[in-house]
Order: structure tokens, then C-alpha cells, then sequence
């Protein structure tokens, strides 16, 4: 009599955690959408004030080339070119926007920013920032991030050109764009986070989701190279269509990733202090 009485409780179990999993993706991919259609409105304006800040600094202009695709080839992986053609073109009018082009800018990045930190705060469990706050720490991170990355570019070339004929750091060299996206996942998961995060947990769980990012970047790639049916029956909104679909599938990966640091936090997060010593930042 206890055989069946085993077998209904483990399959209880079973059924509640599918239940638990499907509405954790459910979620995902609800908020992926959201997040996807305001990046869409805000991504041009976005970058036009990231290039804006960076031609105001004179010691930065041999890097902006290298830094466009750079951001470009992570934006959309590929027909970087076309898109590239476009965006120039779009940043050569930029000083014929006027005022209500200025207005526009402006309400679409406090739109996508507030968006940002509704999803990021359900993600995260923890209370969104107030209007005031959420404003001045994105618009702040949106002011250093171009310079930040313009100086590690910068300092990578010199290094590149100081060891390059040093075999072991030429390896480290190579890695390096993979450790300055790395780097990137971090402190987006700590700034977008309204509450303290242990170190461990959220080095982890960006680790895992570049390795994740990576691979579905590749996986993106080789999927439009070999699928030219799109390219056939929509011809250049294809390309469109391309950027669309990799910002949703890249959101559903960031997600992901912040959803399973604030896992490794509530499940793991006293082992590893117990372990490693508290560490929180």
C-alpha cells in the first residue's frame, strides 16, 4: 500500500515543479518581449547619445571605428554592414533633430529604462528604484559605459602592441573580449539588482550567461547563414527582422542569467558564505 502512496507524492512533486519551471519560462519570455519591443524604439537614440559622448572627447576618435563594430556585431551579428550603412546615415542627420527629435530621445530612454527596471525587479525579487533614483543611476551608466569601453580598447591596443611577441599573453589578449563581456554581464546583473549581491553567485552566474550569450551568437549566426528563406521572401526588412529576433533571444538570455543569480542567492547563498567567507557588493 506504501508503493502507490510513494509513486503519487513523486509525481506531485514532479508535476508542481513542471508547473513552477513552465510559468519561470513563461515569464521569461513575457518580459523578453516587453523589454524587446522598448529597445527597439530606444536603440537608435541610445546610441546616438553613446556616440555623442564619445566624439566629445578628441582622444577617443581612432577607437570609435573599432568600438561601432564592436557594438554593431553584438547588436546583430549579422548584415553588421547594411546596419552600419544606416546608422551612419541616421547619426549624420542627428543635428537636424530639433526639438521634438530631442523630446523623442529623451521619452524613449526614460520608457525603456523604466521597463528595464519593472522586469529586472520582478527577476531579482526586490522594490523597484523611484523615478528619481532609477533615472540618475541609468542615465549615469549610459554617460560612463562609452567611456569605459573607449579606455579598455584603448589600453587593449597598447597592451596588444606591447606583448605582442610574448606567446602567453598574446593567448590572454585573445580571451580578452570575451572577459570585457564578461565584465559587462557583471556589472549590468549588480547595477540592475536593488539590493545587495553576494560576490560568488553573481560572478557565477555571469560567467554563465556569456558562456550562454556566446554560444547562442554563434548558434544565431550559422542559423542565418544557412537559412535563406527569410532573405528570399522579405528581401532587405529581413535584416530588420534578424535585429528583432536577436534582441528578444539575447534578452531571454540576460533573464536567464540574472534570474539564476538570484537562485544561486536564495539557494546557495549561506553554503557560500559558510565556504568563501561573506562577500556582498
Amino acid at each position: 500500500m506504501k508503493k502507490p502512496f510513494i509513486s503519487k507524492v513523486f509525481v506531485r512533486k514532479i508535476s508542481v515543479e513542471v508547473r513552477r519551471i513552465y510559468r519561470f519560462f513563461d515569464q521569461q519570455l513575457i518580459y523578453a518581449a516587453s523589454l524587446s519591443f522598448y529597445t527597439i524604439f530606444a536603440l537608435i537614440p541610445m546610441l546616438l547619445i553613446f556616440f555623442s559622448i564619445l566624439l566629445s572627447f578628441p582622444q577617443f576618435q581612432s577607437e570609435i571605428l573599432e568600438l561601432k563594430e564592436l557594438i554593431l556585431s553584438n547588436l546583430l551579428p549579422t548584415n553588421t554592414d547594411t546596419f552600419s550603412q544606416y546608422l551612419d546615415a541616421f547619426l549624420a542627420n542627428s543635428s537636424k533633430l530639433g526639438t521634438m527629435g530631442l523630446v523623442y530621445v529623451l521619452v524613449t530612454s526614460i520608457l525603456f529604462f523604466r521597463n528595464f527596471e519593472y522586469v529586472t525587479a520582478k527577476v531579482f525579487n526586490s522594490s523597484p528604484r523611484k523615478f528619481f533614483d532609477s533615472v540618475v543611476v541609468y542615465w549615469t551608466m549610459i554617460t560612463l559605459f562609452p567611456v569605459s569601453l573607449a579606455l579598455s580598447i584603448y589600453f587593449s591596443g597598447e597592451v596588444q602592441r606591447v606583448l605582442n611577441d610574448v606567446a602567453d599573453f598574446s593567448m590572454l589578449y585573445k580571451a580578452l573580449p570575451y572577459l570585457i563581456t564578461w565584465a559587462m554581464f557583471f556589472v549590468l546583473f549588480k547595477i540592475s539588482a536593488n539590493k545587495v549581491l553576494h560576490f560568488f553567485p553573481l560572478l557565477l552566474s555571469s560567467l554563465g550567461t556569456t558562456i550562454v550569450w556566446l554560444i547562442t551568437k554563434w548558434g544565431f549566426v550559422y542559423y542565418v547563414f544557412y537559412n535563406q528563406t527569410y532573405k528570399s521572401i522579405y528581401g532587405q526588412i529581413s535584416i530588420l527582422l534578424f535585429l528583432m529576433l536577436w534582441i528578444y533571444v539575447s534578452w531571454i538570455v540576460i533573464l536567464s542569467g540574472m534570474r539564476s543569480c538570484e537562485g544561486f542567492m536564495s539557494n546557495f547563498g549561506k553554503k557560500l558564505e559558510q565556504t568563501f567567507g561573506e562577500v556582498k557588493i
